[in-house]
């Protein structure tokens, strides 16, 4: 455990620079995202890896001048950025120093830059079934691109009800000293980072098919399990004591309810 990093600060205090520089980041990323969807912005690595991709241009713009799937795809990062500047300025009772601004920034551009790289190749269409990828033009969804959507949807509207379900109880000075084990909490004790990590594999999925959305599942699941759950269940049971152990008894369910 010991060699396990926890990536955010478990002191509440104030820490205006390093909420900004995270803010900034956050929103820096949709025109990233943006300039590689629409701007062109990756082809030069495309290029260079002798890697064929799909001009933006070739199918009728809706709207950002983009078509349809890539406008859903820059629709994900956005949201992504406004549910993280949300969490950090209106639930976060936590400082984010600038040290955990900058590389939680980082990692998540580059992933969400990841993504709109590959959603501008073919890679989505590899191991797929046919009936779950036909679609008729760059405007016209995929049922697998539609079910990737949704899980995205699931994933971060369930993720951003948890944190408010837990802000509100924290809120109650009643329930000091208390973990919230009530709510979505009562079906997974890190409900959140189930949610997460379904939001994460659902923005894979779209962008890249079953293989990169494999890949992004795998990565967050396994790094929760082997580190961001056991760090915060340490901290827990030091801060709750016999209150977060019986929790634990009554709430077996770690990341996904039913499941694990």
């Amino acid at each position: 455990m010991a060699n396990s990093q926890d990536n955010m600060s478990r002191i509440k205090r104030a820490s205006p620079v390093g909420t900004s520089t995270f803010v900034g980041l956050r929103a820096l990323d949709v025109w990233i995202q943006y300039g590689i969807l629409a701007q062109g912005l990756a082809d030069p690595l495309l290029n260079r890896l002798g890697i064929s991709h799909i001009p933006a241009t070739t199918a009728p713009i809706v709207a950002l001048g983009l078509p349809l799937k890539p406008l859903v795809i820059l629709a994900m990062a956005a949201g992504t950025a406004i549910k993280q500047i949300y969490w950090i300025l209106a639930i976060a009772q936590e400082e984010m120093p600038v040290a955990n601004a900058l590389p939680i920034g980082f990692f998540n551009t580059l992933f969400n830059s990841a993504n709109s790289i590959i959603s501008l190749t073919t890679a989505a269409s590899y191991l797929t079934p046919r009936f779950l990828s036909a679609v008729s033009g760059q405007n016209e969804l995929s049922p697998l691109f539609i079910i990737s959507t949704i899980l995205y949807i699931v994933g971060i509207v369930i993720e951003t009800a948890s944190e408010v379900q837990r802000l509100q109880f924290k809120k109650d000075s009643k329930n000091e000293g208390k973990p919230f084990t009530g709510g979505l909490w009562s079906l997974a004790r890190h409900i959140n980072y189930g949610a997460y990590t379904v939001m994460r594999s659902g923005y894979a999925l779209a962008s890249g098919g079953p293989i990169w959305g494999s890949v992004i599942f795998s990565f967050f699941a396994v790094d929760f399990v082997r580190r961001g759950v056991p760090v915060l269940d340490e901290y827990c049971t030091k801060r709750y004591g016999a209150s977060w152990a019986e929790f634990k008894k009554k709430t077996p369910y770690v990341l996904f309810p039913g499941i694990y």
